[in-house]
């Protein structure tokens, strides 16, 4: 069994260049690459492998000697990512999804990262990386035992931070209940078929404050001339704030998926990447209800929907169903009887035909719950007229 957890690092000034030098190098040489395939492909019709690539590198060292300061396998990993991204690519062709070519990646993104695939170190609160030596690092448990797989060392937010992947024993998974539904939603980020609502505010009261002190940073950066000091000096500001904001919401996430691990939890399959898609349309054909969409899309990825799914996946042991999501807010839980005008309001449904009263994002949860135990169809009948 897998388990991951991510640390803060503490590097000193030695230590902070020696990782930037990390960073640039390993992106360097993923850059490299891929121009070279790209080249090789577009002129010969062939396909470099990773296994050439790599052979490559002692060459580039020689003609780059600044990449001998760099450990050899954070170099060799960033051209199996590199590696991987084609596969992905040409599985995607395939299958006839949207293939989404490698990109060549910026010194500029907001994240940077490499990784050590192994030869990675902890003792007590200190973690010690290849080339870079012995790091304090805030985070470290105690009880994390286990053999370490992999770590990745990311620079988010002006902050340097550790994946660390370990192998632990597997525990075995306790269920308390049989089965859970689970409607997600906008007002309550997670609501399950006992009647239970869940949102970020009722985990963490500062949020709202929190996203409010995000727009007046974005705000702020906006009136800043670009390139100054005072610019600068709001992009750093914005970058803490965000990662704020996104750990307030990691916690949230991690919380309530907890809570359903032990359950088999049963959820709807919703292609949340075209439910998010911009409504704005083009200058042609414009699009409808644009301020109206783009709140709705802002309060949806800010309920971390996707990552919620991603989580409840690992803590269920793969014992999470998705089914249908169609017409789940339409269906009466207790007849079966499907119709729009059901739903009264975002949070009353009242059948039509038997007259039942209950929540609405409760009731979709009864319905998903449902569908997952009976299948896909159970209790679907035809729309009303």
């Amino acid at each position: 069994m897998k388990k991951a957890v991510k640390v803060r690092l503490y590097p000193n000034k030695t230590q902070q260049e020696l990782l930037q030098k990390h960073f640039g190098a390993t992106r360097y040489i993923y850059n490299r690459s891929l121009a070279l395939k790209k080249y090789a492909y577009e002129k010969f019709g062939t396909n470099i492998s990773a296994s050439r690539l790599i052979k490559r590198l002692p060459i580039l060292k020689e003609r780059h000697p600044w990449l001998k300061e760099i450990d050899s396998q954070t170099l060799q990993q960033s051209i199996r990512h590199l590696d991987e991204a084609f596969k992905h690519f040409f599985r995607r062709v395939k299958k006839g999804e949207t293939p989404g070519f490698a990109k060549f990646k910026s010194k500029k993104h907001s994240k940077q990262s490499f990784q050590y695939p192994q030869r990675v170190k902890i003792d007590g609160k200190k973690i010690y990386l290849p080339k870079i030596g012995w790091i304090k690092a805030k985070g470290l448990r105690d009880d994390l035992v286990g053999k370490i797989k992999t770590v990745i060392v990311s620079y988010e937010a002006y902050r340097y931070y550790a994946s660390i992947l370990l192998e632990i024993e597997a525990e075995p998974v306790k269920i308390k209940r049989a089965s859970i539904g689970i409607d997600m939603g906008v007002v309550y980020a997670v609501t399950d078929s006992e009647g239970n609502h869940h949102k970020i505010e009722d985990f963490s009261q500062g949020y709202q404050k929190e996203l409010r002190k995000l727009e007046r940073y974005q705000k702020a950066l906006s009136r800043k001339k670009k390139g100054s000091k005072r610019y600068q000096k709001a992009k750093i500001k914005l970058a803490r704030q965000h990662k704020r904001v996104s750990n307030i919401r990691y916690n949230f996430l991690h919380q309530i998926s907890h809570i359903y691990g032990e359950n088999q939890a049963i959820v709807e399959d919703l292609n949340i990447k075209a439910m998010t898609k911009s409504a704005k349309g083009t200058l042609e054909n414009p699009g409808r209800n644009v301020k109206a969409k783009s709140a709705l899309n802002r309060k949806i990825l800010q309920n971390g929907w996707s990552l919620f799914f991603e989580l409840l996946e690992y803590k269920t042991n793969h014992n999470l169903i998705k089914v249908d999501p169609k017409y789940t807010s339409q269906t009466c839980s207790r007849c079966g009887y499907v119709d729009k005008n059901n739903r009264i309001t975002q949070s009353r449904f009242v059948c039509k035909s038997c007259g039942f009263t209950i929540n609405a994002d409760v009731n979709a949860a009864k319905n998903i719950l449902a569908r997952g135990i009976h299948g896909n169809n159970a209790r679907q009948q035809p729309k009303a007229a």
